[in-house]
């Protein structure tokens, strides 16, 4: 139910794309906190994995990833997350604001349960 991997800077892109290819619809918190601080190599496939969590995703927690290509936030556009409580983007679009539309745009999908952003 939970994916913490938060600060796991040195996760290679071969393991990320194992996580892409995975179907997690019970998913309720994903903290990837740091994980794309120095590169955003696999960031398309973890993002994927999140979109998929759908309906049962509360807490998304990316701070800190401002090396996430706009590519891969292209994989959130088509999320809906209408449970979803918390995101923390802290940092992500620091430097780039690219990707930042569908990010939002997947967080517009939680609607009323959205608590704290």
């Amino acid at each position: 139910e939970n994916l913490d991997l938060c600060n796991c800077r040195k996760i290679p892109l071969e393991a990320w794309k194992k996580l892409g290819d995975a179907k997690c619809p019970n998913l309720k918190e994903v903290k990837l906190y740091g994980c794309f601080h120095e590169n955003g190599a696999g960031a398309a496939e973890a993002l994927q994995a999140v979109a998929s969590a759908g309906p049962s995703l509360t807490k998304l927690d990316l701070c800190g990833c401002g090396q996430i290509p706009a590519e891969a936030w292209k994989k959130l556009g088509e999320a809906q997350w209408p449970n979803l409580q918390v995101v923390d983007f802290t940092a992500c679009f620091q430097e780039n604001g690219a990707g930042a539309a569908e990010a939002l745009q997947a967080v517009a999908s939680a609607g009323p349960s959205l608590t704290k952003l």
